[in-house]
């Protein structure tokens, strides 16, 4: 009976303590609960209710439901839309990798015991802390407007070298010189990330690597990259709803322009459509990404285990 009495104060005191780790944990996610659930959640839903209305009065919210019209509309009537996504999707496709092989490249480099390490570091998260929309703009030699300034053009390929080389010549360097400035500028969240994750790998397995007569490219193939699988598959996830959600996205200020610029009486219900269109593209780009990777997760897990 004594045992029997013991276990039952043991088992209750685990669940007490597990009760009150959960409500802490509970506790301090409130605040973004909350938020989320009044700025966001409501927000959303509201979207997607409004998609499918025409509102005809603002101030007596006088409305005709219309179901999937304005989806329709979305593929069917504007011409705009569905060719920009299309190309603001490829260019994002063409950066996810880039983005990513960077970033690992970067990490390798600064998990290695060099001087100064930690200012190198902090130069690689600098464009996380710097890298607004309107600081991209100017680099890539964009103002506010969307016309060419000239400004990266200017910095990157003297004016004196553009002469001499021809205009075909100067936009592929300056091609290759933008894409280079954005996988650098959007890749200091993914450096910490692998950074970290590489920290996280038992050293005992390199030195039993190296004792099996393993160099440092069967050990990058055969430990480093398996064992990283879970941080690269959420970095991957990770670029996607960054770069489709970076400031100066075309799709974006198209639905902001759509919402609140156009003179389209019906423009801010038919914003709501196309933001629901582009936000159910980037969840399915996302699930692809998850499930592809999923295998290789999952034998990463088994093999820990």
């Amino acid at each position: 009976m004594k045992m029997g009495n013991r276990y039952l104060l043991s088992e209750m005191r685990k669940r007490t303590l597990t009760g009150r780790v959960a409500w802490t944990g509970l506790l301090f996610a409130a605040p973004w609960i909350l938020g989320a659930a009044v700025f966001f959640a409501y927000p959303l839903f509201r979207s997607l209710y409004l998609s499918m209305l025409e509102v005809k009065n603002w101030q007596t919210l006088e409305n005709d439901f219309v179901g999937f019209q304005w989806y329709k509309d979305a593929f069917l009537t504007d011409i705009t839309f569905v060719p920009m996504m299309l190309s603001t999707s490829m260019e994002n496709l063409i950066n996810l990798p880039l983005i990513n092989i960077f970033a690992l490249i970067s990490a390798l480099l600064l998990n290695r015991n060099i001087k100064a390490r930690g200012i190198f570091r902090a130069m690689f998260f600098l464009p996380v802390l710097l890298g607004t929309g309107f600081i991209m703009q100017q680099l890539l030699g964009q103002d506010v407007s969307g016309e060419a300034a000239g400004m990266a053009r200017g910095m990157l390929i003297p004016e004196g070298l553009q002469a001499y080389l021809g205009p075909e010549i100067v936009d592929g360097i300056q091609a290759l010189l933008n894409r280079l400035t954005v996988v650098m500028w959007n890749s200091g969240v993914q450096i910490l990330i692998y950074l970290s994750a590489l920290q996280s790998i038992p050293p005992s397995l390199y030195e039993a690597a190296y004792v099996d007569s393993a160099g440092e490219w069967e050990s990058f193939w055969l430990i480093t990259l398996p064992m990283l699988a879970p941080m690269i598959q959420m970095n991957l996830i990770f670029t996607v709803l960054a770069t489709f959600s970076m400031a100066d996205n075309r799709v974006l200020e198209f639905i902001q322009w759509l919402a609140f610029q156009t003179a389209d009486p019906h423009g801010y219900e038919f914003s709501c459509a196309v933001g629901w269109i582009y936000c159910m593209f980037v969840l399915i780009v996302v699930g692809i990404l998850f499930l592809v990777t999923k295998r290789f997760v999952d034998n990463v897990r088994e093999a820990r285990t």
